[in-house]
C-alpha cells in the first residue's frame, strides 16, 4: 500500500500508541525550569509528564483521573502546580513521582505560573489572578479588572 491509502483509510483514526512516551492527543500547559534541563507538559490523555531536554527523554509520567489544564514548574525544578477543573494542587517533584502537597479551591484553572524567583504562584479564575506564597499557600493578592477570562 502507498503512504496515501493508509492516510485514506479509516483504521488509521483508530490507532493508538501503547508503548509510547509521547502525549496522545493535543498538549493543554507545557513550562520549563530556569535551574534544570527539564520542561513539563500535561496533555488531553489525562497524563503530566517530566522532560529533560539534554537527555532527550521523558523523565517522569503520572496519569490522574481527570484532564489536567495546565501546569507550572517552580524555578528550582522540585515543585509543580498543575491545574484541574476542580482545584489547582501544588505538588512535590520526586525522583520517582509527583507527590501532592497541598489543593487549592480554584475551578477551572487554565493558566498558572510560579514568580521567577519562586516564592510565589499565580493562577487563574476566570477574569482574575490569584497570588500566592509558594511555601504556605497563604493568598497574598487577589488582581481584578479584566473583562474576560484571562487567557495568558
Amino acid at each position: 500500500l502507498l503512504n496515501s491509502d493508509l492516510l485514506k483509510s479509516d483504521d488509521a483514526a483508530s490507532v493508538e500508541h501503547i508503548l509510547t512516551s509521547n502525549h496522545v492527543g493535543s498538549i493543554l500547559g507545557m513550562d520549563s525550569c530556569a535551574r534544570k534541563p527539564l520542561v513539563i507538559t500535561c496533555g488531553a490523555d489525562k497524563s503530566v509528564r517530566v522532560w529533560n531536554y539534554l537527555e532527550k527523554n521523558c523523565e517522569l509520567c503520572r496519569f490522574f483521573n481527570e484532564e489536567a489544564l495546565s501546569v507550572a514548574l517552580h524555578p528550582s525544578g522540585f515543585h509543580v502546580i498543575v491545574g484541574f477543573s476542580d482545584k489547582l494542587r501544588l505538588m512535590n517533584l520526586l525522583m520517582e513521582d509527583l507527590k501532592p502537597f497541598k489543593d487549592i479551591p480554584i475551578k477551572a484553572c487554565r493558566e498558572c505560573r510560579f514568580s521567577n524567583g519562586g516564592q510565589y504562584f499565580a493562577a487563574t479564575n476566570q477574569n482574575q489572578i490569584q497570588v500566592y506564597k509558594t511555601y504556605t499557600c497563604e493568598q497574598v493578592a487577589v488582581l481584578r479588572g479584566h473583562n474576560n477570562k484571562v487567557r495568558s
